[in-house]
């Protein structure tokens, strides 16, 4: 029971750092991924073509140090267990015919003994042997150059055990084990040591195990060839599978860069026409709501004239009907006089408003044409000498402006000729390939352009709002000399 109780209870504070520890494990590791990848120089401005480049890079040259240790160390190995084979024949050819006195338990006779020595030193293989030592089955050293160690036993380690069960066991050793003090005393740090069963002639059972110390020169030298090779293959193919990526990599990376420049351009013009649809939509509905505006100021203005003339004369003819009796013909003549002309003065009046109502054909006219016809209408109509003056232009175009074009013509003179007293009026007419431009001046006193769209400019009003609606400009100014300037331009 003390136990349980002195036991530490999982507190909300315990529970809180180990939520705050498995949330800083993520934090780390991106650190971590965010230190490599600065020094490889990648940061959120890299483009992703390079980041691959440089993460296919490290992983290639991983993979092939990998790979490359990895063969050498399969070319170590197999070196070692082919001079352990080699070793195997020279000690079943030349060796095991003196050893099989072991077999009856015997230890070696002068004799055999002799016979080994002479093979390790007046034979070539002997030669490259740096010390040999026979091994009874127990662990007791049966033979050796150093006769100090003849007749000792050493512990039984699992090289030792390996060739005992019938294995042929080879490896570069340190020369750390206790019988090794003999190798170590002659300055050697490092030989290939090979443990060979040794078998019974008649039956092939293991009777002993021959230990072999050889120097590891050549099998360094030629390890060291077979590495340098095995490292420039390696090499050579992470260089073929890099550039072939790479290029890969490149050609795709071009590809996106100019998809993204396309996108980029396409996506700058959408947002420009955005802009201008948006301007345009709220240009139309401006000129919208001030034409309905205008037009309802156009409706009272022709009510009023019709009202102000034909409808004055016809109220006087009415009246002066009744003074039309058969009782005095004097009167009656005086009278049918009266009602005739003011029966004349409204139609004349009517046909007036009829006219500015109605447009000619256009369509067949040229853009100079047209503003010529409205400026001789006017002249027609009034007697006041105009100017026209035309300009480079394009010869044609489309109906709406030339419709727009005559009626600001007409309007424009209008002006000129109330507003003006009709004082040297001049109509100039240019333009290029993007716009024309119609401009309309007098000598006369000239006018507020803030009063445009008051009821005596309601016409200066529709022309301004037609203009934008088409798209062009309107614009009042004054004449050098005195006098108004009225120019207005629509877009080809």
């Amino acid at each position: 029971m003390s136990e349980a109780i002195r036991e530490p209870l999982p507190t909300a504070t315990t529970a809180q750092r180990a939520t705050q520890a498995g949330a800083q494990r993520p934090t780390a590791w991106r650190r971590a991924i965010g230190r490599i990848g600065g020094l490889l120089g990648l940061n959120q401005s890299t483009s992703l073509a390079r980041r691959f480049l440089l993460a296919s890079l490290l992983v290639l040259v991983v993979g092939g140090l990998t790979i490359g240790w990895w063969v050498s160390s399969l070319l170590e190995r197999g070196i070692i267990d082919r001079t352990a084979s080699i070793t195997g024949l020279y000690v079943q050819s030349f060796i095991e015919p003196h050893l099989q006195t072991l077999a009856n338990g015997q230890w070696l006779t002068v004799t055999d003994v002799a016979s080994i020595d002479t093979l390790l030193s007046d034979t070539a293989f002997g030669e490259k042997i740096v010390a040999l030592k026979i091994w009874r089955l127990d662990g007791t050293i049966e033979y050796s150059p150093d006769r100090t160690l003849i007749g000792k036993q050493f512990p039984i380690d699992d090289d030792l055990k390996a060739a005992i069960d019938g294995t042929v066991v080879a490896d570069m050793s340190n020369l750390q084990n206790p019988e090794n003090v003999g190798e170590r005393a002659r300055g050697f740090n490092r030989l290939v040591q090979m443990y060979i069963p040794v078998r019974q002639s008649d039956n092939g059972r293991i009777i002993a195990v021959a230990e072999f110390y050889q120097q590891p020169n050549e099998i360094d030298q030629e390890v060291g060839q077979a590495q340098l090779q095995s490292w420039l293959a390696v090499g050579v193919g992470v260089t073929l599978v890099y550039l072939f990526l790479f290029g890969i990599v490149r050609g795709g990376s071009r590809t996106i860069k100019r998809q993204q420049v396309a996108l980029q351009e396409q996506v700058t013009e959408l947002q420009t026409l955005l802009d201008q649809n948006k301007l345009l939509r709220d240009r139309a509905r401006l000129a919208a709501e001030r034409n309905t505006t205008l037009s309802e100021r156009q409706l009272r203005r022709i009510s009023s004239d019709l009202h102000d003339g034909p409808g004055q004369m016809l109220a006087l003819a009415m009246l002066r009907l009744d003074e039309v009796d058969g009782t005095d013909s004097a009167r009656s003549a005086k009278a049918t006089d009266d009602v005739k002309a003011a029966v004349n003065d409204a139609l004349r009046d009517m046909r007036s408003v009829a006219a500015g109502l109605r447009l000619p054909e256009l369509r067949a006219l040229t853009t100079s044409d047209a503003v010529r016809r409205a400026v001789d209408d006017h002249s027609r109509r009034t007697g006041v000498s105009v100017t026209v003056e035309v300009g480079d232009m394009p010869r044609e175009a489309p109906l709406s402006t030339k419709i727009a074009l005559f009626r600001a013509t007409q309007e424009l003179l209008s002006n000129a000729t109330r507003h003006g007293q009709g004082n040297d009026v001049k109509v100039a007419l240019d333009g290029d390939k993007t716009e024309i431009r119609l401009t309309v001046s007098d000598a006369g006193p000239g006018f507020d352009a803030s009063q445009v769209g008051a009821e005596e400019h309601l016409g200066l009003a529709g022309i301004r709002e037609q203009a934008e609606v088409l798209g062009g400009g309107f614009e009042i100014g004054t004449r050098a000399g005195g006098g108004a300037s009225v120019t207005v331009r629509w877009p080809v």
